[in-house]
């Protein structure tokens, strides 16, 4: 035993260059393992932290749930607690912003975490809570508990909100002042039950139930949710009224997808390192077949022989392993924190997150998760050192004292030439070491395929594609309407569309702006389909038909699900196209149905049969938020009234930004008007993106590096193995330039193999990847886009390296003199 440790030992010392290369290629494994790990988790479980500080801890809560339902569904055998919110009305502030009164049980304030900043909550009669932001809105900057206000209030009704009221209110307590994610602010108002009931008739209460499930049925987060639609299936509540929790059940309960995701990133980084890391151990061992024969010879065991290539191994993964882990920790808080800031303005609970870590309640540093990354990077040092210690084991030691490394094949002559060229000279090379070149391809090969597939969905995930499925040219001027509120009449697209201020007046105005190059006016009007109701109600659901132009066809042919529809039929004036909603959550309507349209004209309202000739799922930038489609020459014809309700708006590009300073000044001058900009959109979309593709171009430029280690330790060991056989040729005539030339091309050979495999099986993969996204929906992929600049610069580089690295060797090896590279050992 202390013999195989000796020559380990000595080995390491002695093969100081092709250990290091092994080593960093250790390291860099041991990085990404740990910092992949790391940062996966942490954002994880920081974000858990602060989640479970603000979030609410229901599991799933239903919507539009009736009197009669919300008194059974507590009842469910798995339903393990539960609490009732309804809804009574809101308070309007300046704008669009509004107060909502809501009376919550006290479980549900239990299961949404309600807490009171002083005082209690309401306990009967005209009771009320509310944030002292809210009562500074309402008027009330210095209001106290148990002073009296009187507030403006409009109650859900039937059919929308009801007028306005003046209504006397207690203070009893003061809620905490939330933060509003959007443009509109919405204050919260608690209110008793007493109240509630008093303004809210049973049989139009519409409950919203918070469940959370016992212990049997919170497995896993799937687990949960399926539970919980089953329970929603049972009490004939649809799935779009079924709510999941979905970061509070992430945080605290264990997500398959989540760490099945973790486990495929680390599974390809370790294959893709051990293939690395295996790869230089065999090309490394054919220079030391020779020692192993002469220790043979001497009386080591085949299983001593085996002992000393892993003790070696292992000296070097001991030293490699450390550093690896010291590179990880010292940089883990860096990538974090470039990694919440890539996220600033799209996670809610950033500042929660950041106090939560530098409080130090969450550690980044995680002990499993650094035995973990030992553990599995020892394991990818014994599994690449496997095939090499068994080999050298193999060997009789006759026939290790003259091993090369060459493969003799069949023949036992190879064959000879009489005219030798620098062709003929590299595939010799090429030809008697073809384990070594065949592994060294496959190896960068590997890496090579999974860059192009990782670029292939980078490439399909096009922001701007996606951005365009939102709005169809540069600006969006839309009419804000608002339906079922007594109080604002006038914001109801009936009324609205009879002095509809989205005119020809307003549209000339906008297609005298510098830089406008088109706008395109779609229509749309409102009503009801007789036996469509909303879902849970026996209301008749609001409806809305929207027109298309010809030049749209193309795409509203693309969405088509079932059925088929021609711009003639849909121009005729009594055939529509149903949508996505409808598709989805009334099975019922078929393609052939008839229909009777109630259309809302303004102050009429008539009844229009219409037939159903295709149903689909379309584009917002083609269908908006409508239900049916038609052509918009035939929405004209429904109505007397202006039927303009958006414009698409296509700006030259060097006047985008005057434009839309143009149309900002519209909307701010009359509140009937909304703004959507092509460019706002792209914008979020790329931020999106941006995090994504950092972190898997970063991990693929690791492994990247990983894989030069490699080509590095087949280049050098390719040529200091042949000093002698190269300083030969030289003597017999070979110039410096010929030499450089001839190994050139096997560095080219290693380059075109590794292009070639990288290349072809990986764009074959790379698009069943997206065939398999468009498939399931994942990360908006549609079009399929072939990462061409990528694989250019990946072919690019590797033919770069591959030269230069040519090029330094051969140089270090010019600076010998000829004869003592022929007198060399080895």
């Amino acid at each position: 035993m202390k013999m195989t440790n000796t020559v380990a030992l000595a080995n390491t010392k002695f093969h100081k260059g092709k250990n290091l290369l092994s080593g960093i290629a250790i390291i860099l494994t041991t990085v990404l393992v740990f910092l992949i790990t790391s940062i996966g988790l942490g954002v994880n479980n920081v974000q858990n932290a602060a989640v479970n500080k603000i979030y609410p801890t229901w599991h799933a809560m239903y919507r539009d749930v009736s009197e009669e339902n919300a008194e059974k569904i507590p009842q469910h055998n798995l339903v393990g607690q539960s609490g009732l919110r309804q809804d009574v009305g809101e308070s309007l502030l300046t704008g669009d912003d509004f107060v909502l009164m809501s009376y919550l049980d006290a479980q549900a304030q239990k299961l949404t975490k309600q807490k009171f900043t002083a005082g209690h909550a309401p306990k009967g009669g005209n009771d009320a809570v509310l944030s002292k932001n809210a009562l500074r809105e309402l008027g009330y900057p210095n209001a106290k508990i148990g002073d009296k206000i009187i507030i403006p209030v409009q109650i859900y009704e039937a059919d929308g909100l009801g007028l306005s009221q003046e209504k006397e209110f207690r203070l009893t307590g003061f809620s905490p002042d939330g933060k509003n994610q959007s443009d509109t602010k919405i204050f919260s108002m608690l209110v008793s039950k007493d109240f509630m009931q008093e303004v809210i008739p049973k049989n139009q209460r519409s409950y919203r139930v918070m469940v959370r499930l016992t212990k049997e049925a919170t497995t896993t987060t799937n687990r949960i949710e399926d539970e919980a639609k089953q329970i929603g299936k049972n009490f004939g509540i649809s799935e779009d009224n079924i709510v999941e929790n979905s970061d509070y059940l992430q945080a605290n309960y264990v997500d398959p997808a989540f760490y099945s995701g973790m486990a495929i990133i680390i599974g390809v980084i370790l294959i893709a390192g051990a293939l690395t890391i295996y790869s230089i151990y065999y090309v490394s061992l054919i220079n030391k077949v020779q020692d192993f024969g002469k220790l043979a010879a001497l009386g080591a065991t085949k299983r001593q022989t085996r002992q000393i290539i892993l003790k070696e191994n292992l000296i070097v993964a001991g030293i490699a392993i450390p550093i690896g882990l010291l590179i990880g920790i010292g940089s883990v808080k860096f990538v974090f924190f470039q990694i919440l800031s890539t996220f600033k303005n799209q996670i809610t609970t950033m500042d929660v997150m950041q106090q939560v870590l530098n409080d130090g309640e969450v550690s980044l540093i995680i002990p499993w998760v650094l035995a973990m990354t030992i553990g599995v990077t020892l394991l990818t040092v014994i599994l690449a050192s496997l095939k090499p210690m068994r080999q050298a084991s193999k060997i009789m030691p006759i026939e290790a004292m003259r091993y090369t490394g060459q493969t003799q094949g069949k023949k036992k002559q190879r064959k000879g030439f009489i005219d030798l060229t620098l062709g003929r000279l590299a595939n010799a090379n090429l030809s008697r070491n073809k384990k070594r070149t065949l592994i060294t391809i496959f190896s960068l090969g590997m890496i090579g395929i999974l860059f192009v597939v990782i670029s292939t969905v980078f490439s399909c995930v096009n922001p701007a594609q996606i951005a365009r499925d939102t709005i169809a040219e540069d600006y969006r001027l839309s009419i804000s309407s608002i339906s079922g509120d007594k109080m604002r009449l006038e914001r109801a697209w009936e009324n609205i569309q009879q002095n509809n201020p989205l005119n020809d007046e307003m549209i000339d105005q906008i297609k005298a702006m510098k830089g406008v190059e088109k706008v395109e006016p779609f229509k749309s009007i409102n009503g009801e389909v007789e036996g469509i109701k909303e879902i849970g109600s026996d209301r008749l659901m609001r409806q809305s038909i929207g027109g298309i132009n010809k030049s749209q066809m193309a795409e509203i042919k693309k969405g088509i699900e079932k059925g088929s529809a021609t711009f003639e039929e849909l121009n005729a004036g009594d055939k529509v196209i149903g949508t996505g909603y409808l598709m989805r959550n009334y099975p019922e309507l078929s393609v052939g149905d008839k229909i009777k349209f109630n259309v809302f004209d303004g102050d009429k309202t008539y009844v229009k049969e219409m037939t159903v000739i295709a149903l689909g799922d379309f584009e917002e930038s083609v269908a908006g938020y409508d239900n049916f489609l038609m052509s918009n020459a035939a929405v004209e014809k429904l109505s007397k009234n202006n039927l303009n309700y958006h414009v698409n708006i296509k700006v030259a590009k060097e006047n985008v930004k005057e434009v839309g300073q143009a149309l900002e000044g519209i909307v701010e001058a009359d509140e009937l008007f909304k703004l959507q900009s092509y460019e706002e959109i792209l914008a979020q979309w790329e931020s999106s993106m941006q995090m994504l593709t950092g972190a898997g171009y970063a991990i693929m430029l690791v492994l990247a590096i990983v894989g030069i280690m490699n080509l590095i330790n087949t280049t050098i060991d390719s040529i200091i193995s042949r000093k002698k056989e190269l300083g030969v040729m030289q003597a017999i005539g070979m110039s410096d330039g010929q030499m450089k030339r001839m190994l050139q091309r096997e560095g080219l050979f290693y380059a075109g193999g590794i292009l070639t495999m990288a290349v072809g099986l990986g764009s074959v993969l790379g698009y069943m990847v997206y065939l398999y996204s468009v498939k399931n929906g994942l990360m908006q992929i549609k079009v399929y886009s072939y990462p061409l600049t990528q694989v250019l610069i990946m072919a690019l580089l590797v033919i770069l390296v591959q030269l230069i690295l040519t090029y330094v060797t051969t140089s270090i090896v010019n600076k010998e003199p000829v004869i003592n590279r022929i007198q060399a050992s080895e």
